[in-house]
């Protein structure tokens, strides 16, 4: 998805300068032509026009307020301008945009800031009681997931939406909405709407100065041939090993360790692999892990993460993503694996680094996979937006996305990855492939029977854990978690109400149930009950009462 950025940025961003604000109100938008502006694919570098679909309308004077998070690390930027952030040029794109925005449908954006411990809570209590405070969302993923089963999204794929908003345009993320779905329904997206998704997607750093050191081949032409392998990521974890005070163990800050892993590399590795553990199948979510191949990967994993080859920060008491940097930035170790907001944070190092996308299984695997983590981004609508307000949320979101191609898009990507963070130009499109080639899974994301955790911890070193047994195994917790699933929306949405007492369900929750046991005779000719035969029936058992 990202990578048909890069050109379709520059070249949207020429085209926007002469377009005169429309001159129609929202009520009078009856026959109005649609707009036409485009942007080019940069995937081909060809004349492939992506258009924006949109009827001419304007909301004068309206305000769309989106409620965002308040986090020390993962603030929401791409709402409100922020001129206290590191990156100042996000907040001059903001800015061009909202300008866009004001001019040519007549729209202000706000937001409405909160810290992450009421965050749902908010949204929730906007769904029983509708305040209008606000109309949009941008919260994490997994908030997003919550939020999902507590019945406070909307559709973002209903009629009333996609008149709109059209999840095939590439300023959206479509592999998010398709791998995402349920049921036929999108309640989340991301895009180049924000930012934070690119923040929250993972990457390989690797020491220019230390693979330099130890004679490695070009890793950017082993990306580019198929050939970067985990295989090959083993065998440069052990050219890089220097246990330089003797003492046969790798810290963290004195000696040079193959790969500075953090909680989240078995996870990487995890989807890197070609794993994946629901998939959509013909419109349905289906149990997907193959478990030869969940034991295949573990065993390559297990090599990566060797004690001899790494260092584990994941010790009690310390922050793992600090450690983490400052082992690579201070040129301890050969690979770093961390989401992209670590690279930013690079700066801080005088550190001589490359990106790479997480290594393939093997050579026949066809693509490079990278996962989102869970505190990702992504925008959705709460249920208490209804009727035409719906409709004008919807249009503006379409709206919103497109505009931040030319200027949110074109700067965070262009800029602060590619030109100020990354440290030469082969990085950029590594950059275009990790994006571009992101894997997401209902059941990491909405964290179903704790099955994805169970798989990526079996490929630790000291696990307990079998990953073949796990994979045998977790099919019946997965389908149970669809099933929950399933069961947490309809309830919250009122599904089948007409049949169902979702009420007196409720008072039943904590019933038990009841076992009951006979003993029979079988013989060849048929069965005999041995005893009085137990009350089965509800009449039965009231009439023991």
């Amino acid at each position: 998805m990202q990578c048909k950025r890069i050109l379709c940025a520059l070249l949207a961003s020429l085209m926007l300068l002469p377009l005169a604000a429309c001159g129609n109100t929202e009520e009078d938008t009856g026959t109005s032509t649609s707009t036409t502006n485009d942007a080019t694919d940069a995937e081909t570098g060809e004349e492939t026009k992506a258009t924006l679909d949109l009827p001419e309308k304007r909301f004068d004077d309206f305000e769309l307020t989106f409620i965002t998070r308040d986090e020390a690390e993962w603030s929401t930027v791409e709402i409100i301008p922020d001129t206290t952030s590191d990156f100042v040029n996000i907040a001059e794109a903001v800015t061009e945009r909202n300008e866009i925005l004001k001019s040519q449908y007549g729209v202000t954006l706000k937001e409405l800031k909160t810290d992450t411990s009421s965050y749902a809570t908010k949204v929730n209590k906007e769904t029983m009681s509708p305040s209008g405070d606000f109309q949009a969302i941008i919260s994490r993923m997994d908030t997003a997931a919550g939020l999902v089963q507590q019945g406070s999204l909307i559709d973002l794929s209903a009629e009333e939406c996609t008149q709109y908003i059209n999840f095939n345009k590439p300023w959206w993320d479509g592999k998010m909405v398709k791998d995402l779905t349920i049921d036929g329904k999108v309640y989340f997206a991301t895009g180049d709407i924000l930012t934070s998704d690119n923040d929250g997607t993972f990457a390989l750093l690797f020491n220019k100065k230390i693979a330099t050191e130890v004679k490695m081949p070009d890793l950017y032409k082993m990306v580019d041939n198929g050939t970067w392998t985990m295989d090959q990521m083993y065998t440069f974890e052990g050219l890089a090993i220097n246990d330089k005070n003797g003492d046969g163990k790798l810290s963290y800050d004195t000696d040079v360790c193959g790969f500075a892993y953090t909680g989240d590399s078995p996870f990487c590795i995890t989807y890197a692999g070609g794993l994946q553990i629901i998939r959509l199948e013909d419109g349905e979510l289906v149990y997907n892990l193959d478990v030869s191949r969940a034991s295949n990967v573990a065993d390559k994993a297990v090599r990566l993460f060797a004690k001899d080859l790494t260092v584990d920060m994941n010790a009690p008491g310390t922050n793992v993503v600090e450690i983490g940097q400052k082992c690579f930035g201070e040129n301890h170790a050969l690979f770093f694996g961390e989401c992209m907001q670590c690279v930013s944070r690079m700066r801080n190092y005088d550190v001589d680094f490359g990106i790479l996308p997480f290594p393939k299984y093997d050579e026949e695997q066809t693509s490079y996979y990278s996962m989102m983590h869970l505190v990702g981004g992504v925008v959705s609508v709460p249920r208490s937006v209804q009727g035409e307000a719906r409709e004008r949320v919807a249009y503006l979101l379409e709206a919103i996305s497109y505009h931040s191609v030319s200027t949110l898009t074109h700067l965070y990507y262009e800029l602060n990855l590619k030109t100020k963070n990354a440290k030469d130009a082969e990085s950029g499109p590594m950059i275009d492939l990790i994006l571009a080639n992101r894997v997401y899974d209902v059941a990491y994301t909405y964290q179903l029977g704790g099955v994805v955790a169970n798989v990526a911890s079996a490929m630790l070193p000291d696990s307990k854990k079998n990953v073949a047994v796990v994979a045998r195994t977790a099919e019946s917790s997965i389908n149970r978690g669809l099933k929950n699933l399933r069961k947490s929306i309809a309830k919250a949405e009122k599904k089948f109400a007409d049949f169902i007492n979702y009420e007196k369900v409720e008072t039943y929750k904590d019933f038990g149930g009841i076992r009951n046991e006979e003993d029979y005779l079988i013989t060849e000719t048929g069965a005999r009950r041995l005893g009085k035969k137990i009350p089965l029936t509800p009449d039965e058992v009231e009439a023991l009462r």
